[in-house]
Order: structure tokens, then C-alpha cells, then sequence
């Protein structure tokens, strides 16, 4: 691609400047548009220039200065050289002894010497602007000046007041060192322009509002969508302090304070807005700052989508970290996740409920083999046989009444190269647990309604909260689709077994639970240990249920009566589980004393089930004698015995 050719604009105020230029600019391969004036009438020509895409602009000193102040394009002055300037008045001397020589804003050089080898007086003539400049002539002449030495405005305002003039003469050399200046200038501004274009372009892109301040609070930078926010223009904001243009913000407080804040709300106007703002440092200084804006419709919609994407199932969300824990029964299980994680078999999880199964599932799919596969979870206990059937085969069109058009994939297909987790396996129907059987096995499905098998290659994650071995003597869970599950298998201590994780879990709880504008609630170590007592029996669930009662029912602080009221509240269907002496808090036997039979029947079934039917540890976990537990399983037996005869 050949690169185009430099724009180059040329301003003089006489002809005879631009005849030198011109003389210059042959050998130079520009595009160069020339134009005769001076000082402020140049202005208008130069922007004209600009607009039209002119890169570098070259002129006389007075000239050059106004122009650069006016223009965002590089503006070069033609040097003039002292030998120039004695060469001028030379040739001024010729035409009188009395001579101005006039400069813009500048200081012109001490010029005795000139003056006593060329037997002359030079008044020096300082001006800002063609009126001032004016004045100095009409002064001057009123001094005895003959003649005026200056550049093209300097000699016509001369010849308008009666006086010759010498032009400033401009050297051939130094208009071609200033032309050579000219290709690196432009190609470095071309650069600069083209990064700025970039960055405009990448925050005009970004979907949020962006607005940049310098260190005195000014701003520096505002892209579109801020703009339309907030009705401005550029030229409204950029350059006005940040007080003015957005009186409500806080990032003037974050510059001072050196600190960033994240996610604030702020109302400005009207509308609402998810803000933050960040300060920008050189070192220990504060040098400006960036505040970005994210209106709140958006963000509810962009939550939305990933709430969609997150219910479709097909993502882990958590990772084995993410179990809060310290007790060595869960190091040990934890450890042994990761490694079942490394296989690929088939994994069977066994817990009670609310033991965090899913959790552990989750970690070992993002550790495991096909962590970069979909993994897709189904709860087998919330749907009845059919609807289940149809979500995890899929169906045809047509295969039932208001399935949809061109029919539906499974969970299995959608599993492919990925892995699924069935939880609450033992629920499922004979039936449907002989379909199970057939996918682990021949790893393929058909859908319902369908005459074609679909190969599927899947990780099995199987979940249960039962006891699989007494569900399969039972004969409600087949025994060959239990060998298939029962691979890797692990077992999930409940909440009673793993006491120690407790005040970990609750500082876990109350953080996540906790709003953020709201510091969390500090429960004491007397409330922690009654916590400890307890028995738990909807495990990590029920403790979180608790502290999100606690957290609402406290409020900013913790209230211990709120504390103790809800402790017994969870007494009625918990009891204490350590041994010994506890202060303030019934032994079962005072607690069955309140209780109907049947729920004595029940709790003493669940110990029985918790320690496999071993009495003694069963007795010790009740807080009974292992004699009274017998005497008690007797008369239980007794009765049933008595109620099956009646």
C-alpha cells in the first residue's frame, strides 16, 4: 500500500515568502497549498487548512504563534538568524538612521553593537496584536523613526502611516532545515492521531459511560454512551471542572483519599447509576481519574442473561475450594475428591440432605478431565417418571401431547463430552432406573417417541442421599444399576460428625448472607458453642437457614436473646449430641418427656441408622445408657408386634 503524501499548508504575509518556499519545496515530495497573510487574519485560513486535512502548517514567528494557539495540527516557524536580522538592517539603514524594528510577544536582542557599526538607532518594538502593533508605529514616528523593519502587516501599517519599510527577509537554508522538519513532525503527529483515533474508538465501544479528569479535577475525556447518559457534548464537558458538569459525583473524593470505589450507587438526575471510580497515580501523586458508568437496566439485563445461562445447567459453578472446611473427616474426603477427579469414571456422592453433595460434584467436573465440557445437573426426586424420562432422553415431535415442534434434546445429549450429575438417584422408578442401566453401558440414548440410538459420551455423577445397599435388599433399586454407580464412591459426613467446621461454616454463611452495606454479625464464643450441641439433621442447610434468620432478626448488631430464641426454636427437632454436662440445655430424656411417642420412635430409629445399628454408639450419640436404648427397642418391637396382631 503505498503511503499518501504529506499535507503541507504554507501562510505568509508577503509574496516574498512564499516565492521562497516555493523555491524550497521543489525537491520535496509534499502536497503544499500556499496562502498570503498575517498575523490574525490568518487564523480563519489556517482552521480552513485544517479541516480540509492539512498535517503541518508552516509560517513567519508573529504568525506561527497565533496559529498554534488556534489549531490542533503542528504549526513550524521559519528561524530567523541573527546574520538575517543584520542583514535587514543594512539594508533599512540605507533609507534612514532611525529604525523600529518590531517583534511579536518577543524579546528582541540587545542590538548596541548593530547600532555603532552601523551608525543607527533602533527602536524596539514589542507587540501582541495587529492594534497594538499599530500604536507602536504611530509612536515611533512621532520619536523621528524613518523607517520600519518587520515582516508583511508590519510594512503595510508602515506604508499607511507614510513610512517605508524593509521586509524581514527569510533565508532560502533556513526555509529548507524548516521543511526537512516537516516529514518527521507530520508522521509523528499521523501517528499520535491514529493512536487517539484507537482509543477513541475502544471507549466509544465499551458499553459503559467513561469520563477522565487531569489533577486539577478538569475533564479530560467523556465517550458516547457517558455523553448520551448524561445529554452533553464534548464540548460542554472537556476542559470544564468535574464539579460543574456532574455535580453529584464522587470521584474527586477518591482522587483525594488515594483509594478506589467500587460498584457505588449514584443518582445523578433522574437515573440511577452503577459507578466506579478509580484514581490515577504517578508515583505517590494523584494525577487524575477514571469514573465508569453502568446504568442499572442494563445491568438487571446483563444479570439476567447469565441467570439464563447459569439455569440451562450446562456450566460447574463451583470449585472444591469452595467447601468451607478444617475437620480431617472432610481434608480426607476433599483430598480423595481430587483425586477420583483425575478419572473418569463414574462417581457415586452419599449424604444426607444438605450435606453439600452437589457442591463436591460440581468441584470434581472443573478438576476432571472434561472440565472444559458442559456439565449438566438434574434433581431425579422434583420431576414424576414421565417428565423425567423426557428430560433425560429427550423426545421426537409428536411423541406426546404438547411436545414441542421438531421435538427436544435430553440432558444426556446435552451432556456430550461433558458430564451429568443425577441427584437423588435412588428416587427413580424401577423403569426408568432400567434406561439408566442401558446408557451407563452402551453409552447411548433414545430419545422418547424416537426409533434411533444417539451415542453419547458422558462422565456419570450420581447423588443419594439413601442408603443404596437397604434400597437394593429393599427391591426398590436394582442391584446391577447399583454396581454400575458404585465405582468411586463417596461418603459425606453429615454436619453432628464434623463439629469442628461449624464456626467456619457460620463466618462463611454470615459473610455471603450479610449485605454488603451492612457489616457481619459477630456471634460469641458461648453462642458458638451452643451451636456445637446441636445435632444438625438438615446439615449445612439448616445452619444456613439459621444465620439468614439471625442476620434479618438481628439487624447491624447481634442481639442474644434473638440468638436464644431461635436456638430453641431448633430444639424441637434437634437435640444434644456431645456427652457430659450442658449448661442451660436438656438431655434427650427431658426432651422425649415433651415429646409424643412417635417422634421418640423416630429419633431413636435415626440414631440406629446413623451408626449402622450399633447400639452403643447409638445410645451415646442420644445421651442415654446403652441398657435404656435397649429396653426402649424392645418395648418399640413389642408394640409393633401388638399393633400387627390388632
Amino acid at each position: 500500500m503505498t503511503p499518501r503524501k504529506i499535507q503541507v499548508g504554507i501562510i505568509g504575509s508577503t509574496q516574498n515568502f512564499l516565492r521562497r518556499a516555493q523555491s524550497a519545496a521543489l525537491d520535496q515530495e509534499f502536497e503544499i497549498e500556499y496562502a498570503q497573510a498575517g498575523l490574525e487574519a490568518a487564523i480563519p485560513i489556517g482552521k480552513k487548512m485544517e479541516a480540509e486535512g492539512k498535517e503541518v502548517i508552516i509560517s513567519r514567528r508573529g504568525t506561527a504563534h497565533l496559529l498554534r494557539e488556534n489549531l490542533s495540527i503542528p504549526v513550524l516557524s521559519v528561524p530567523l538568524s541573527s546574520f538575517d536580522v543584520l542583514h535587514n538592517i543594512k539594508e533599512a539603514s540605507t533609507q534612514g538612521r532611525v529604525i523600529l524594528m518590531t517583534a511579536f510577544r518577543g524579546q528582541i536582542g540587545r542590538l548596541e553593537l548593530v547600532e555603532e557599526l552601523l551608525g543607527v538607532q533602533i527602536i524596539p518594538g514589542v507587540f501582541h496584536n495587529t492594534l497594538e502593533l499599530e500604536q507602536i508605529i504611530l509612536s515611533s514616528k512621532q520619536q523621528g523613526c524613518e523607517v520600519v523593519v518587520g515582516g508583511g502587516v508590519s510594512l503595510a501599517l508602515a506604508r499607511k502611516h507614510g513610512l517605508p519599510g524593509v521586509e524581514v527577509q527569510t533565508s532560502e537554508e533556513a526555509m529548507g532545515s524548516t521543511l526537512e522538519n516537516v516529514r518527521s513532525v507530520a508522521l509523528a503527529h499521523r501517528e499520535e492521531k491514529e493512536k487517539t483515533l484507537r482509543y477513541r474508538t475502544v471507549i466509544d465501544s465499551i458499553s459503559e459511560g467513561i469520563i477522565a479528569v487531569d489533577g486539577t479535577g478538569l475533564v479530560t475525556t467523556i465517550n458516547s454512551v457517558a455523553r448520551s447518559f448524561f445529554n452533553l457534548t464534548e464540548e460542554k464537558a472537556v476542559g470544564r471542572p468535574i464539579a460543574e458538569v456532574l455535580p453529584a459525583t464522587r470521584i474527586l473524593q477518591a482522587m483525594e483519599k488515594q483509594n478506589a470505589q467500587a460498584d457505588q450507587i449514584e443518582k445523578i438526575g433522574r437515573d440511577t447509576f452503577l459507578v466506579t471510580h478509580v484514581p490515577v497515580k504517578s508515583g505517590p501523586l494523584v494525577v487524575g481519574g477514571i469514573s465508569t458508568y453502568k446504568d442499572i437496566p442494563n445491568v438487571l439485563k446483563a444479570e439476567n442473561e447469565v441467570r439464563r445461562s447459569l439455569a440451562k445447567r450446562l456450566i460447574a459453578k463451583y470449585d472444591l475450594e469452595d467447601i468451607v472446611h478444617c475437620s480431617p473427616a472432610m481434608r480426607d474426603l476433599v483430598k480423595e475428591a481430587r483425586h477420583f477427579a483425575e478419572a473418569d469414571s463414574t462417581v457415586l456422592i452419599i449424604g444426607e440432605t444438605g450435606t453439600g453433595k452437589e457442591l463436591l460434584a460440581h468441584g470434581i467436573h472443573r478438576l476432571g478431565p472434561r472440565r472444559n465440557g458442559p456439565f449438566v445437573s438434574i434433581n431425579c426426586a422434583a420431576l414424576p417418571d414421565q417428565l423425567l424420562e423426557s428430560e433425560l432422553f429427550g423426545y421426537e415431535e409428536g411423541a406426546f401431547t404438547g411436545s414441542r415442534r421438531g421435538g427436544k434434546p435430553g440432558l444426556f445429549e446435552l451432556a456430550h463430552h461433558g458430564a451429568i450429575f443425577l441427584d437423588e438417584i435412588g428416587a427413580t422408578s424401577l423403569s426408568l432406573q432400567s434406561r439408566l442401566l442401558r446408557v451407563l453401558q452402551e453409552r447411548e440414548v433414545m430419545r422418547v417417541g424416537g426409533d434411533r440410538l444417539i451415542p453419547v459420551n458422558v462422565r456419570i455423577i450420581a447423588a443419594t442421599n439413601q442408603n443404596l445397599k437397604h434400597e437394593v435388599q429393599a427391591g426398590r433399586f436394582r442391584d446391577d444399576l447399583f454396581f454400575r454407580l458404585d465405582v468411586l464412591t463417596l461418603q459425606v459426613p453429615p454436619l453432628r460428625h464434623r463439629l469442628e467446621d461449624i464456626p467456619l461454616l457460620v463466618e462463611a454463611l454470615t459473610t455471603r448472607i450479610t449485605p454488603l452495606d451492612r457489616t457481619p454479625i459477630k456471634i460469641p464464643a458461648q453462642g458458638m458453642e451452643k451451636l456445637m450441641r446441636l445435632s444438625w439433621p438438615g446439615n449445612i442447610r439448616q445452619l444456613n437457614n439459621f444465620i439468614e434468620k439471625l442476620i434479618v432478626l438481628c439487624g447491624a448488631s447481634f442481639d442474644p436473646a434473638v440468638f436464644d430464641r431461635l436456638f430453641h426454636q431448633h430444639l424441637d427437632y434437634s437435640f444434644d449430641r456431645r456427652p457430659g454436662p450442658v449448661e442451660d440445655l436438656p438431655r434427650l430424656p427431658e426432651l422425649l418427656k415433651n415429646k409424643v411417642k412417635k417422634d421418640e420412635v423416630r429419633l431413636i430409629r435415626k440414631a440406629l441408622e446413623d451408626n449402622d445399628f450399633n447400639q452403643t454408639k447409638a445410645a451415646g450419640q442420644l445421651g442415654i445408657s446403652r441398657v435404656t436404648l435397649w429396653r426402649k427397642i424392645k418395648t418399640m418391637k413389642t408394640e409393633t408386634a401388638a399393633s400387627s396382631l390388632a
